[in-house]
């Protein structure tokens, strides 16, 4: 799956309005919101700084316009996906690889700024992102409690195994390196038995041994 955006221009030598997107991503994300200006970015977008407001309005729309399309692209490569895979450990299974390769494989910035500025948004801004993502959260507690239903589990708390999830999930970011010892089908691996294994118990080991079996 690729997910990157390729470069494009507008004729007239500048970079289209989605690739200024981009661009702040990767500037906001490397200085940080607060340290980063409006001539920060048309500098790395190669616009003049009256160019970039061609584009956009002002910095905290810019942010916004970011995170908004993180969470798009959360839709269309983690849920939707999703919505095809009937058995719910499957579908637990996969959630948890699609999520690590939207964060990892392409290097989304757009996804991994959501974790940290959400809050220097206006209240109205906020409250739209902040909404969607408790969206994301739920989605995710509902694909936890369809397992533990399934396989009788009494004692987890979907809502909290699902930040528990996110949490190790979205942190990923801050150590992986495509060039390190661990791939990213590594990491999937790793974190599928950690998280699986936490909520099931020996009822995940069982289900490997019958699924190694039938191999």
């Amino acid at each position: 799956m690729n997910l990157k955006r390729t470069k494009k221009s507008n004729g007239n030598g500048h970079f289209t309005r989605d690739r200024v997107f981009e661009v702040a991503a990767e500037v906001f994300h490397r200085k940080g919101y607060d340290n980063t200006s409006m001539s920060d970015v048309a500098t790395a977008a190669g616009l003049t700084k009256a160019g970039l407001y061609h584009h956009v309005a002002s910095k905290e729309s810019l942010l916004y316009t970011v995170l908004d399309s993180g969470l798009d692209m959360t839709d269309s490569h983690v849920v939707k996906p999703l919505e095809g895979i009937t058995d719910p450990l499957d579908r637990l299974k996969t959630m948890i690889d699609l999520h690590l390769r939207l964060v990892l494989e392409e290097r989304n910035l757009e996804v991994t700024g959501l974790l940290h500025e959400c809050k220097t948004l206006s209240i109205n801004d906020r409250g739209r992102i902040n909404r969607r993502k408790k969206e994301y959260v739920r989605m995710t507690a509902k694909l936890i409690a369809d397992v533990t239903r399934k396989y009788r589990v009494k004692d987890v708390n979907p809502k909290l195994a699902a930040f528990a999830l996110l949490g190790m999930l979205n942190w990923t970011y801050q150590w992986y390196t495509a060039s390190g010892s661990n791939s990213r089908e590594e990491i999937v691996k790793h974190f599928q038995r950690i998280f699986l294994q936490g909520i099931l118990g020996n009822t995940w080991v069982e289900q490997n041994a019958v699924k190694a079996a039938g191999h």
